[in-house]
């Protein structure tokens, strides 16, 4: 519980008085890669800060800054000696400061969905200690701590679920955040369904795991877009019963997970082929038909075998699966050409 003896006090404070706040998310790329740092420190250097810092006093002349820290940085940068600042007067657990600072955040969305991840991570183990058996719980409860509504919390404990090496990569490397949504995509699209419907395969590759193997295509640039793995979806989202079945699934799965050039659309199009009644049939119309024949036809004829050599995976199963390929082409062509003649 806090113990706030009144509301927040605006005065004048010593700069030098203030501390950073250790938890604050953005770290120092809030004062050395900050974007808007430049044109910030002009709009100070002429008006001053316009909006004054969020501080709670932590003995009686100090105090640590829970909103401003880039507002903090510049008015260092400048030399300023005293900054305005609203003062909450009063103990606050860190736990409540955590909140405080989100809801500040939040509702300014200054905190990008990596700050807030890098923020969550202690209040996240808090919450997964509680609820391990109840996600839904866990989802609604961080809701409610942090002020988001509920698919932006869901989102957010997608990707706190990932493991530690991959978010730490991430959270020191501003160049990384984008990979964030691919991450969500990946627990999202393919890690829930498939612990749903397929999990036996865990039993042989533990989740964390194939969650590294995944983030590969992200780092090699196997995929371009974070969207495209919504491509694959349909795969774990459809449950096979017969053992068999199931085992071929397990199989496209597995290369999918492992062969890092196998992308999220060839994974599609091999379950496609072998499960056409879990995918909707779409029959083109003869001329689309014929040009596709001619696309292919003219990709087929201009093949450089460069590219087959280059190929990072294994190059005998590369060859026989491309070498079976062209010959169920060729029938498919040869029973097509037959059924028109006659």
């Amino acid at each position: 519980m806090s113990t706030l003896q009144s509301p927040p006090q605006f005065q004048m404070i010593q700069l030098d008085k203030v501390k950073p706040n250790k938890v604050n998310p953005r770290g120092k790329d809030v004062k050395e890669n900050d974007p808007h740092s430049e044109s910030l420190k002009e709009s100070i250097a002429e008006f001053g800060i316009l909006v004054p810092l969020v501080v709670r006093r932590t003995d009686s002349d100090q105090y640590e800054l829970i909103d401003g820290e880039r507002r903090y940085w510049v008015a260092h940068s400048l030399r300023m000696k005293e900054v305005p600042a609203f003062v909450i007067v009063g103990d606050l657990a860190q736990r409540e400061i955590l909140q405080r600072m989100f809801q500040i955040h939040m509702n300014r969305e200054e905190w990008g969905p990596v700050e807030q991840c890098r923020a969550s991570e202690d209040l996240y183990e808090e919450l997964l200690g509680k609820f391990e058996d109840d996600t839904e719980e866990l989802i609604s409860s961080f809701a409610r701590f942090t002020g988001t509504d509920r698919r932006t919390a869901r989102n957010r404990v997608q990707f706190l679920r990932w493991p530690g090496d991959i978010k730490r990569k991430i959270y020191e490397d501003s160049a990384r955040h984008e990979s964030y949504w691919y991450v969500v995509e990946i627990e999202d699209k393919i890690i829930e369904p498939a612990l749903k419907n397929y999990p036996e395969y865990f039993d042989k590759v533990k989740v964390d795991d194939v969650r590294r193997f995944l983030y590969r295509k992200w780092e090699e640039g196997t995929l371009k877009a974070a969207i495209e793995v919504r491509t694959a979806g349909a795969i774990f989202r459809s449950r096979v019963e017969k053992k068999r079945e199931r085992d071929r699934v397990i199989k496209i799965f597995d290369k999918l997970v492992k062969d890092v050039d196998i992308t999220y659309q060839e994974a599609f199009e091999e379950f496609a082929r072998q499960f056409p009644t879990f995918v909707e049939p779409k029959i083109p119309k003869p001329r689309a038909l014929i040009n596709s024949i001619r696309r292919l036809t003219d990709a087929l004829s201009q093949y450089d075998l460069f590219f087959l050599q280059a190929y990072r995976g294994s190059k005998q199963r590369i060859l026989n699966e491309l070498g079976q390929a062209l010959d169920d082409l060729v029938e498919a062509g040869r029973a097509l050409g037959k059924r028109l003649k006659a």
